[in-house]
């Protein structure tokens, strides 16, 4: 897994042990409370109680809160081979403010670091799949080390003006609209409709400081087909600042996606995502009441160790063969 391999596959559809998985989890302390000491409203009885002082209520998926301490983990695994999943690092993540937790950082940049890490060791990494948090800020230097990054798009995106291409009495108004390059058309006088673009082909090509990514594609028109090459990783010229909103001029790899969501390519790497609510899950149903044994973020990632090398172990003895 994550080595160099003969075959050639398309850069939007890289092999399954060429790709990282990756996602946050809260692993819930033995005591739930978030007070050393606690009232009985009906005896006045004060307790002494046991607090994780790492602990805090973190949003999850769906918008549930849980109270506890957030781990990052990323793995690895054979396509259709079961038992054969790999957790390459785990990470103890920020999870309160600078303040309270000034020694971690949040999640986006903590799997940048990571994944960075893992490169140096494994050039045959290809991709990386990670849910919504992970922005375009944080995809961007991925991207630039020559991987393929897919999330899901995030909510709340409006559509983009990317460029106006002429071409001789041809004008084509395109725009940036659910994660891929769209033409702008008006029906019915005021409706607005966009109109996403085949893309023939995701290119890639070697630079002198980062690796460029481009979308091959094609404007259908009664006049005459128009091709052209769209850059979806992030450039110089995004990253200037206009002087009139103070802010970046175009956050690319926020609203341009190297594979769209909903193209069959964006769909098939969603799916290998999924395998780390697998890890997260089996981890959680290891221990009573779904509640790591240790206090604080230093021993609940110990316990996570042990729990990464039981699951390797058993990879490495039934896939052997492999190896």
């Amino acid at each position: 897994m994550l080595c160099e391999t003969s075959k050639r596959t398309s850069r939007a559809r890289p092999e399954r042990q060429q790709v990282l998985h990756g996602d946050a989890t809260v692993a819930r302390p033995p005591s739930g409370h978030s007070e050393h000491e606690t009232v009985d409203k009906r005896t006045g009885e004060i307790r002494q109680r046991r607090v994780d002082e790492d602990a805090g209520i973190c949003i999850e998926g769906g918008g549930k809160q849980v109270y506890g301490n957030k781990f990052l983990s990323t793995a690895v695994r054979l396509a259709a081979t079961p038992h054969s999943r790999v957790i390459l690092a785990l990470e103890s993540i920020r999870h309160k403010s600078v303040k309270e937790d000034p020694d971690r950082e949040s999640e986006g940049v903590a799997l940048v670091a990571m994944v960075k890490r893992i490169l140096k060791r494994a050039r045959g990494t290809k991709a990386v799949t990670y849910d919504a948090a992970l922005r375009g800020k944080h995809r961007a230097p991925l991207i630039a080390e020559g991987l393929v990054v897919f999330t899901p798009q995030h909510d709340g995106l409006t559509p983009q003006s990317l460029l106006r291409h002429k071409d001789g009495p041809c004008s084509h108004d395109l725009y940036v609209a659910e994660g891929r390059v769209c033409e702008r058309r008006f029906i019915d006088g005021n409706e607005t409709l966009y109109t996403p673009l085949p893309v023939e082909e995701l290119e890639c090509r070697d630079g002198k400081n980062s690796t460029r990514f481009y979308h091959r594609i094609t404007i259908p028109c009664p006049t005459k087909t128009h091709q052209l090459r769209i850059r979806v990783d992030e450039t110089d010229e995004d990253r200037q600042v206009d002087p009139k909103t103070k802010k970046q001029r175009f956050n690319r790899t926020e609203h341009l996606r190297q594979v769209p969501p909903s193209t069959p390519a964006g769909r098939r790497l969603k799916g290998f995502r999924q395998d780390s609510e697998s890890i997260h899950s089996r981890f959680d149903q290891a221990y009573p009441h779904e509640r790591v044994p240790a206090y604080g973020a230093r021993g609940a990632l110990l316990i996570y160790l042990g729990y990464a090398w039981l699951n390797n172990s058993i990879t490495r003895a039934l896939n052997a063969r492999h190896s």
